[in-house]
């Protein structure tokens, strides 16, 4: 299903249908845990990907994580990208 983030055009695509649903609720709480291993704060973290604070402790307890964000943030995790990849 499309939303704000997500087109139409975008779902078509077989190979972008798995990267573009958002996680369970338990996978925000992860985000969390990872965010605090790291020992950074909401801003540094969630800056790096573009996202002010006040978004990232929303998609912290929840809220869905816009579709761009959540493949920079998938790749980030899974160490394809690291902090000169990004800027933030």
């Amino acid at each position: 299903m499309p939303n704000d983030f997500v087109s139409e055009t975008m779902l078509a695509r077989p190979n972008l249908q798995a990267a573009l649903h958002q996680p369970p609720r338990a996978a925000h709480a992860d985000l969390r845990q990872f965010r605090i291993s790291k020992r950074e704060s909401q801003e540094k973290f969630w800056g790096r990907f573009g996202v002010t604070q006040s978004s990232g402790s929303r998609f912290e307890t929840g809220l869905a994580i816009p579709a761009p964000v959540a493949i920079l943030l998938k790749l980030y995790v899974n160490g394809k990208l690291n902090d000169g990849d990004l800027q933030g």
